[in-house]
């Protein structure tokens, strides 16, 4: 068993964020998928947009949290609006990984592509008040009520061993065929992309793709 499952496995134990056994029943969107979407993944853009970015990301690793604060959104505006990109969010957690899982646990706790995505913006934009406070499940409780999760949806969600099951599944596939190892790491159109910092290194891929796409008519 690698590290990042073995880290996972301790999540159910670990997690002093959970108040109750509660199951919360997975949540997937009723939309369309592109060919390499998992039946549970929440994307963002057009199913038939030329270029699919897979994200893997943890919600307690300072990279993607200042990459999520400044290039995410200007791809967001820039190609998913647009329908060039469809964006696909995968949890890859780093240390400490019990936050990372429970905090992917509470975005999917309502369902729905614009609440996942909503609460990922609001747990990257309060990365340092909830993983680094003294008791960062009830930071994270307290942080869950201002999108309206009640504490029993709240208890519910982070209990759901299905969650990290999926987690799980989702690291070992990352590892196996990218050699996935930190985070932010990033799959264009099937393919690992490199040294992606900065929104001139994600147009100098997708660009091309979409203009081949159009026949340079955008």
């Amino acid at each position: 068993m690698n590290t990042l499952n073995r880290r996972i496995m301790l999540v159910s134990a670990a997690l002093l964020l959970v108040a109750g056994a509660a199951a919360c029943g997975s949540k997937t969107q009723s939309t369309g998928r592109s060919s390499i979407e998992r039946a549970d993944d929440y994307a963002l853009g057009k199913v038939d947009a030329p270029v699919t970015i897979i994200e893997y990301a943890s919600l307690t690793c300072p990279h993607c949290a200042t990459f999520h604060g400044t290039v995410f959104k200007e791809i967001k505006s820039r190609y998913i609006e647009t329908g060039k990109v469809r964006f696909v969010f995968r949890q890859f957690p780093t240390a400490p990984a019990r936050l990372a899982v429970g905090g992917e646990a509470i975005a999917r706790c309502k369902g729905g592509v614009e609440n996942y995505y909503a609460v990922l913006d609001l747990l990257f934009a309060k990365q340092r008040f909830w993983v680094a406070s003294a008791n960062p499940g009830q930071a994270l409780r307290d942080l869950s009520a201002t999108v309206g999760i009640t504490p029993d949806q709240f208890d519910a969600c982070v209990a759901d061993r299905d969650n990290v099951t999926r987690i799980q599944e989702i690291g070992t596939h990352a590892q196996e065929t990218w050699g996935i190892a930190g985070t932010p790491s990033f799959i264009i159109n099937g393919d690992l992309a490199k040294n992606m910092g900065t929104i001139d290194d994600f147009s100098a891929i997708i660009d091309p793709i979409v203009a081949a796409a159009t026949g340079g008519d955008e």
